[in-house]
Parts: C-alpha cells; sequence; structure tokens
C-alpha cells in the first residue's frame, strides 16, 4: 500500500473506489451473455488483487499478509439447468492452524439491472439528498449502496485491521496463531447467491462469525419467500369484438423477479381512426386516467406516456418511482409507484366502462384490481393473504411484489409474477423458539388455490391457474444471538445508541446459516427515495458507509485484542435496549 493510499480518509477511499467499481457493468439479463459477465466480475477482483498487492508490499513477510483466490463449482437450479456459482475470498491470518477462528466479512459484487440508462447509473457522482430529514452527501450510481460501496467499505476495514495488528506484537501473534480474518465477494447474490453452494461445497471454510454487509443494522429475522406465477390464458376469456379497442399485448421491462420493474406497458388497438379522431382518442386515456377511480383516494399512480403507433394502435407506458425491491413493495407504494399495479388497476377500468373490450389480458387486470388492488399486504382479502405476527409486526407481515407481467405468446396467455416475502403465519409450521430458518414449506399453494375459486366463483371471472414454489421459510434468530450481541456492542461503541435489530423481507446469504449474520451498511431500514434500493437513481448515504466501516472495523480490531481503553470502555454491559 503506498504512502498515499495509507493517508486516505474514510470518505475519500468510499469515493474513489466505489467510483471505480460501478463503472464496470456487472448486472444479468437475458440479453447478457454469462461470460461477459463473468470477465466484468473478474475485473473487478484484479482491482481488489491489485490492492492486497499493494498492502503485501508494505508487510514483511508473513506478518499480516493476504492471499487471494476464488472458487467455482457447478449446480442444478431449481429448473434443472446446470449452474456455476463462484466467489473470490481475501484472507490473513493462521490459515494453516488446525484449529482456527474464522472471521467473514461477506458482500457481493453483482447488481440489479441499470432499469434504464437516462440516469446515467454506470457514471457515479455525489450529489446532496435529503435523508432522514438532513441533508446528507450521497453517492450516485447502480450498485453504490447494493453492494458496490459496502463491498469497498468491507475491504478497507479489512486491510486497516491488518495494518493495525502488523504493528501490535500481540495482535500479530494472535493473527498467526488462531485467527483468520476473510472477505468474500459472491458473484451472484441478486440472481442465485454463489455463498451457499460454496459453504455446502466446502463445511471446512465455514466462518465462525459471519457478517453479510449487504442491508442495514441489523437484521434478526428474515422473512420467507415464495414466487408465484398466475396465468390467464385467452381460451377462457374473451375474444374482443372486431373494431373494438382492446388490449392486443401486455408487458413489464425486463428484470429480476426482486425487481420492481422500470415499466409497464398495454398496447391497445381494434379500431382503425383517422389522425384527429386518434387525437382525441389519446387525449381521453390522460383524462380517465386522472378520472380512474383507485382503491385508495391517497394512493400516487405512475406517471403515463401515451404513444400513438402503427395502425392506429396506441401504446400506453407506466413509468416506475421510487423504490424497487420487491421485498418492500410498501415503501414503494409510500414514496413512489409500481407500474404494473397503475396499468392494470388503470386499465381494468376501462374494462369495465366498456371503452376495452374484455379478454384475457382484461381479465388479468380485473384480477389484479380484485385480489391486490393498488395494497401490499393483501388487504383485500385478509383472511387469505394478511398475516403479522411478534416477529414480523403489522406493516412488515407478507408482502405482495407485483414485479412481472409476461406472455409467452400474447395471443393465447398473460401471466404475472410475484414477489411475496411472507411472515410465519404464512408457513407451514409455526416457529418453535429455536433459532434459524423453519422447517418445511408455505401454504400458499392451498391460499392460491382458494383465492382463485373465489374470483371465478365470486365475481364471474376467468379460469386463472397458478404455480408456486417456496424458495425458503422465515429465518429467525434470538436478539440476544451471541453474534448480533457482538455487533450491538461495536455499533453502540461508534454510533452512541444500541443497534436495532430489523425483521426484513430481504434476503441474504446469511439466510438459514447460524453463523452467519447480515448487517449494515445502511443505518436506516428505508429502501426509499433517496436511497432508491434496487431503483433508478440509486444512492448511497456516505455517512452511513463511513460509519459502518467504523463499526466493521471496531468488530475487527476486537478480534485481534487491540481495542485500547476508550475503545471499549463501554461495550462490556447490553442493558436490553436492543430487544
Amino acid at each position: 500500500m503506498t504512502e498515499q493510499e495509507e493517508t486516505r480518509t474514510w470518505n475519500e477511499v468510499i469515493i474513489e473506489d466505489t467510483k471505480e467499481l460501478v463503472k464496470i457493468e456487472t448486472w444479468r439479463g437475458d440479453d447478457k451473455k454469462e461470460e461477459d459477465v463473468m470477465e466484468n466480475l473478474r475485473a473487478i477482483k484484479k482491482i481488489f488483487d491489485g490492492k492486497a498487492d499493494a498492502h503485501n508490499a508494505k508487510c514483511p513477510d508473513g506478518n499480516a499478509r493476504i492471499t487471494y483466490n476464488e472458487w467455482t463449482g457447478n449446480y442444478i437450479d431449481e429448473k434443472g439447468n446446470e449452474k456455476e456459482a463462484c466467489v473470490f475470498f481475501y484472507r490473513s491470518g493462521a490459515i494453516k492452524a488446525k484449529k482456527s477462528r474464522k472471521v467473514s466479512l461477506i458482500c457481493h459484487l453483482d447488481t440489479v439491472p441499470p432499469g434504464d440508462l437516462g440516469w446515467r447509473p454506470f457514471e457515479a457522482r455525489e450529489e446532496t439528498r435529503v435523508y432522514n430529514g438532513v441533508p446528507t452527501p450521497f453517492l450516485i450510481g447502480r450498485g453504490a449502496i447494493d453492494d458496490k460501496g459496502p463491498a469497498v467499505v468491507a475491504f478497507e476495514a479489512f486491510t486497516r485491521a491488518l495494518q493495525q495488528a502488523a504493528a501490535d506484537q500481540d495482535a500479530l501473534k494472535k493473527l498467526k496463531e488462531e485467527l483468520i480474518l476473510e472477505v468474500l465477494f459472491d458473484t451472484s447474490e441478486e440472481t442465485d447467491m454463489s455463498t451457499p453452494h460454496y459453504l455446502d461445497a466446502n463445511r471446512d471454510q465455514e466462518p465462525d462469525m459471519g457478517i453479510v454487509f449487504d442491508a442495514y443494522w441489523s437484521v434478526r429475522a428474515e422473512k420467507g419467500i415464495e414466487r408465484p406465477i398466475f396465468t390467464i390464458c385467452s381460451e377462457y376469456g374473451y375474444e374482443p369484438p372486431h373494431y373494438t379497442w382492446h388490449i392486443a399485448e401486455m408487458k413489464s421491462s425486463e428484470g429480476s423477479t426482486n425487481m420492481i420493474p422500470v415499466t409497464a406497458e398495454a398496447l391497445i388497438s381494434g379500431k382503425l381512426l383517422g389522425e384527429e379522431d386518434l387525437d382525441t382518442f389519446v387525449a381521453n386515456i390522460y383524462d380517465w386516467y386522472r378520472a380512474c377511480p383507485f382503491d385508495d383516494e391517497d394512493y400516487h399512480p405512475a406517471d403515463i406516456q401515451v404513444t400513438k403507433k402503427i395502425d392506429s394502435q396506441v401504446l400506453i407506458t407506466a413509468k416506475v418511482a421510487g423504490a424497487q425491491h420487491g421485498s418492500a413493495p410498501d415503501q414503494n407504494r409510500t414514496n413512489g409507484a409500481n407500474p404494473i399495479i397503475s396499468l392494470t388497476n388503470f386499465l381494468a377500468f376501462l374494462v369495465d366502462r366498456n371503452v376495452l373490450a374484455n379478454n384475457h389480458f382484461g381479465e388479468m387486470c380485473k384480477f389484479i384490481r380484485w385480489a391486490f388492488g393498488t395494497r401490499c399486504f393483501g388487504e383485500n382479502h385478509p383472511e387469505l393473504l394478511y398475516r403479522f405476527d411478534p416477529v414480523y409486526g403489522e406493516g412488515n407481515g407478507t408482502s405482495y411484489g407485483l414485479t412481472q407481467l409476461f406472455s409467452k405468446d400474447p395471443e393465447k396467455d398473460i401471466n404475472l409474477g410475484i414477489d411475496v416475502r411472507y411472515a410465519i403465519g404464512h408457513h407451514s409450521k409455526g416457529w418453535n423458539g429455536k433459532e434459524g430458518t423453519i422447517e418445511g414449506d408455505s401454504i400458499f399453494n392451498e391460499v392460491f388455490e382458494e383465492l382463485t375459486s373465489r374470483y371465478r366463483t365470486e365475481m364471474g371471472g376467468a379460469n386463472v391457474t397458478f404455480a408456486t414454489r417456496t424458495v425458503f421459510g422465515p429465518d429467525i434468530r434470538s436478539p440476544r444471538n451471541a453474534h448480533l450481541f457482538q455487533i450491538n456492542n461495536a455499533y453502540r461503541s461508534i454510533m452512541g445508541g444500541n443497534c436495532p435489530m430489523r425483521a426484513t423481507g430481504g434476503a441474504t446469504d446469511a439466510h438459514g446459516r447460524l453463523n452467519l449474520v447480515t448487517a449494515g451498511a445502511l443505518l436506516s431500514e428505508n429502501f426509499g427515495p433517496p436511497v432508491n434500493y434496487h431503483g433508478i437513481d440509486e444512492g448511497a448515504p456516505l455517512p452511513d458507509l463511513e460509519n459502518s466501516g467504523k463499526i466493521l472495523l471496531y468488530i475487527l480490531r476486537q478480534e485481534l485484542g487491540i481495542l485500547d481503553k476508550q475503545d471499549s470502555g463501554h461495550t462490556d454491559i447490553c442493558h436490553g435496549c436492543c430487544i
């Protein structure tokens, strides 16, 4: 490490290094070749390799040096496809000792897709945003908060801890004989998660304590995940009469199931109009949209754009606003808009008014309005869909993020994909107080069977079929968990108060592994503006990243035994405020 690098402040490191990582695109999509994604991920690895080399150049042989490598392995996904998992890792310490305590910081280098390019997602830049009511410096760019900015912070905490250990004989002895410090980077966390496959294949590499640095301070429970797809086929719907307006196609923009899409659009076809009459129809669509009676007078519908196409067709495009993480649809609804929700509720209104003839697309719009409306927690059918409990409290229970509209053949079918994050009451087994993932599957097969049956019998609606799978059940830890207790001590030493212990809808590499916990980097649990997690204009609050780095460094210094009296003076008693 050069003298200039040694003197860089936390903020300088975070800004300069994250900007470098954001430039390198590491998202996956239907039109992205896996080999291109991995080439870019390995370009980032070379950056961290260079940092490790610079650190090692300042360390005598064997003294707090970093070794680095990668692991790849094949696995079969739930669709029966063979895929490759890959992680990069950096280590220092008693790697060859028979018994060593390993402490790992775990981040990921892949991101969700950019959404669109208008916000310059790969040109990281600084700006001031109002965060928690205060003007705050932010770094903007895809991956700034999820998870490239945190990856930079974790590696910086790691190297700073090693530099301090190299200057302390007792710490150096501990590092040589009984402790391993590690930073591990997942390369596919947003899709298939490589870390669990790596740990399953390498049981001897399990850390004694791993901090998954990919959310907020800190997570004591993750909801279960269910992934249903609802389908309506044209043979069960209604073919529109000739020369009547109808929905000819409906879809959302490309994106993963855990990402609220950037746009949803519907192609309206059926009548041949003159240019003047078509202009009037377009103007009417805007008027009807403003008059649409959504189910909540406080609902903020998405912005729409109406475009004339060839053969008198009209394209209606609804645009996302706010947070786009599928695990937090309530935050999107509060501070933004889901384009699927706004568009389909509006189109159902036009079908009711006979502006549009009904067909399978119209039936899907009516089903969405009936089943979910604009709400996120299943309030339309509380006996089936609404659940909360002492862990996942009211306002944080089972949520339904409508994230995908697609057709295999627009003339024959329309499909709706939902990202469900569910509370204990939607699982086949209750929680017995034991830490970890609750065994078994969800009860959503029965729930959705009843829901679709009611739509047919009570509403006279089309036959809605579904296929659903449980990704995993809820994962719950005790607030007195030893790892969370240690994290709380470090948090309190830096922030002056106890660390919140939150239940979240997010899913991380810690799910199901009691030796791993999720903590940081956000000091707030708000995924909405101005952070826009998974969204357009994704931003990282720089004070959160800097303070998070200091908390991680405190934990690593504590492991090395180099905390001074000032550091440790008020961390030896927990008064239970964090519970």
